[in-house]
């Protein structure tokens, strides 16, 4: 598929993008963008980052898959944390219970983003 025929998709569907030779972003909500590499004629590679500001991440740029990682060791860390202050009398379980509930909330939504831009990208192909 060519370069011009995926920019007429994704203008008839109103999407943001940006193309740089042959390779097209597409910005999608909350600082996500897939990026869609036409440079082999043979296959179309589709990737993701989150990009400036996200909730998953913060400042950091980075694919959702590597979010994923960077918040589970997150996770760890803040968990052993507050069972370590459990015994100093102090009790951060809410505030862990929390992080947890945000992380698989935004993980969620930034999975669900992605994976529908697929779909919505394959049948607007066919």
């Amino acid at each position: 598929m060519e370069i011009t025929q995926i920019v007429k998709l994704l203008d008839q569907n109103n999407f943001k993008y940006t193309v740089k030779k042959e390779i097209i972003t597409v910005s999608l909500e909350f600082s996500q963008n897939v990026v869609i590499d036409l440079s082999d004629p043979t296959k179309i590679i589709i990737s993701d980052y989150l990009s400036s500001w996200n909730f998953l991440t913060g400042c950091i740029k980075m694919s959702l898959k590597n979010a994923f990682l960077y918040n589970f060791i997150g996770l760890l860390f803040f968990g052993f944390f507050s069972q370590y202050t459990a015994f100093t009398n102090s009790n951060l379980t809410n505030l862990f219970l929390l992080f947890i509930a945000w992380i698989l909330l935004f993980s969620t939504f930034y999975l669900v983003k992605l994976e529908s831009f697929k779909i919505q990208f394959a049948a607007m192909r066919k």
